[in-house]
C-alpha cells in the first residue's frame, strides 16, 4: 500500500514517534547519501513559499534525487481539482513522489488514492513536516517531553493545527492565545475532538505563564490597534520558565512582532528548527519509500 504524509492524525502515534525520533537522531542534518538516486520529486506549489521550496529541494538533493518545480497556478489548481483522477496516473510515468504545497486539506484528500507517495509539504489545515520538525527539536532539548508546557500566542495555521494533533501522541501541553476577532470554534471543535492537553487562554500572558516553548504565531489577523499586545517582548518572555525557547510559526515576517533581542538571543532556536525540518524531510522520504517497514 502506498504510503502518504497529509496530517499527524493520519501518521499515527509510531510513525510519529518513529520519524521525530529519527530526525534527532541524524548524525549530520546535511549529510549526502545516494538513497534518491534515479527518483524524483515534483513540487506542487499553489502559494509561494521560498523557505519551503529550499528545504524540500535540499532534502532531496542531498539524497542524489531529481526535482521538478511547479511554479503556483490557479490554472494548475482548477486543472488538478477537476481532472484529478486523469491526471494523476499520468503523474506515476514521470515522478517518484509528489509534494504538494497550499493546497487544503480537503483538496489533498484527492492524493490519497495515488500510486506514488505524497507529502504534505503545507496547508492552511495541515503541516505535518513543521509539526514533526519541532517536536523533535523539543525532544532533543528537553530529552523527554513529560510535563513540557508550550504556548502558542497570534494567529492560526497548519503548524498550530498539527500542533494540537501531535498533543495527542507526544506528552506535552499547548495553551493557545488568539487574538480578537479570529474565529476559535474550529480550533475548539479540533481540540475537542482530540485525547490531549489542549487548552485556550485569553491573552498572551497566561498562554506563555510557565512556557518551555512560546510558538510565536502568525500576525496576519492582528489589527494595528493589537499589535502590540501580541508582541513578544523580554517582559513577556519573563513570564516563561528560566530557559523557554522561541519557535517561529513561518517565515519571520508573517509571525507576531518578536523583539530583535529576542530573535537574535539564546532563546531563539530558528536555525535549529530548519535544520530540524531538513531531517524531518529526509526521514519521510526513507519512511514513503518503505526502508522501514520491519521498523514498525
Amino acid at each position: 500500500m502506498t504510503r502518504h504524509v497529509l496530517t499527524i492524525r493520519g501518521l499515527g502515534e509510531d510513525v510519529c514517534w518513529l520519524l521525530a525520533r529519527q530526525a534527532v537522531g541524524i548524525r549530520d542534518a546535511g549529510e549526502y547519501t545516494d538513497f534518491m538516486q534515479g527518483r524524483t520529486a515534483v513540487l506542487v506549489f499553489f502559494q509561494e513559499s521560498l523557505p519551503e521550496r529550499l528545504c524540500i529541494t535540499a532534502a532531496v538533493r542531498q539524497m542524489s534525487g531529481f526535482v521538478i518545480y511547479e511554479t503556483p497556478s490557479i490554472r494548475r489548481r482548477e486543472e488538478l481539482v477537476r481532472f484529478k483522477h486523469q491526471i494523476l496516473p499520468v503523474f506515476d510515468y514521470f515522478v517518484d513522489c509528489l509534494y504538494s504545497y497550499g493546497l487544503t486539506l480537503a483538496s489533498n484528500n484527492m492524493y490519497i488514492h495515488a500510486k506514488f507517495p505524497v507529502i504534505n509539504g503545507g496547508s492552511s489545515n495541515a503541516h505535518p513536516v513543521h509539526a514533526l520538525a519541532d517536536v523533535a527539536c523539543m525532544l532533543r532539548l528537553s530529552k523527554n517531553l513529560n510535563g513540557v508546557r508550550a504556548a502558542w500566542i497570534g494567529c492560526s495555521n497548519g503548524t498550530l493545527r498539527s500542533l494540537m494533533e501531535a498533543t495527542a501522541f507526544f506528552p506535552f501541553s499547548l495553551r493557545v492565545a488568539l487574538p480578537p476577532g479570529v474565529d476559535a470554534e474550529p480550533l475548539r471543535k479540533q481540540a475537542e475532538s482530540l485525547p490531549s492537553s489542549v487548552s485556550f487562554v485569553d491573552t498572551p500572558k497566561e498562554a506563555v505563564d510557565g512556557a518551555d516553548y512560546i510558538f510565536a504565531g502568525c500576525n496576519g489577523e492582528i489589527s494595528e490597534d493589537d499589535v502590540e499586545t501580541w508582541r513578544l517582548d523580554k517582559t513577556l518572555l519573563g513570564l516563561a520558565s528560566k530557559d523557554a525557547r522561541v519557535l517561529l510559526s513561518a517565515s519571520p515576517i508573517d509571525v507576531i512582532p518578536v523583539d530583535e533581542e529576542i530573535f537574535s538571543g539564546p532563546a531563539s532556536i530558528l536555525r535549529r528548527q530548519a535544520e530540524y525540518r531538513l531531517r524531518v524531510h529526509k526521514r519521510m522520504l526513507h519512511w514513503v519509500f518503505l526502508e522501514n517497514r520491519q521498523e514498525i
